[in-house]
């Protein structure tokens, strides 16, 4: 019997948490991208989780990921520090800050709203072609 079958079931999930987060890192490190590894990471279980046979590790993470999910908001305290922490650098950016805030939120909702209006319009014309020919 392996001794991962000895590990309770929420360190084992923490564990396979931690070794993602770890690859992650590594991958960031090594490829020098400027992605942070943790993102990496997730992407990773993402990957694991849609691929099928290694659907079996995501199910493993689930009793360690569970639990930290139900107090999420307890890990959004570091980063409001960090925003307090830096305000006078945020004040001292703040119209860059705000095209980037602005920008990263309409540009995505314009072009998914005239993507569903090509759609919708090539919906229409294939409708009516399907009225003519029944026609």
């Amino acid at each position: 019997m392996s001794r991962a079958a000895f590990l309770p079931p929420v360190l084992l999930g923490l564990v396979v948490l931690l070794l993602a987060q770890l690859v992650g890192l590594a991958v960031s490190a090594l490829l020098d991208l400027p992605v942070p590894g943790v993102v990496l990471g997730i992407v990773l279980l993402v990957v694991l989780g849609i691929l099928g046979p290694t659907r079996a590790v995501v199910r493993v993470a689930d009793p360690a990921a569970t639990p930290l999910l139900a107090h999420l908001q307890l890990l959004f305290v570091p980063p409001s520090v960090g925003i307090v922490l830096e305000l006078e650098s945020l004040a001292e950016n703040a119209l860059p800050l705000a095209l980037a805030v602005g920008g990263s939120f309409l540009v995505p909702l314009i072009v998914s709203g005239m993507v569903l209006q090509a759609l919708l319009r090539q919906q229409d014309r294939r409708r009516d072609r399907r009225q003519e020919e029944a026609a």
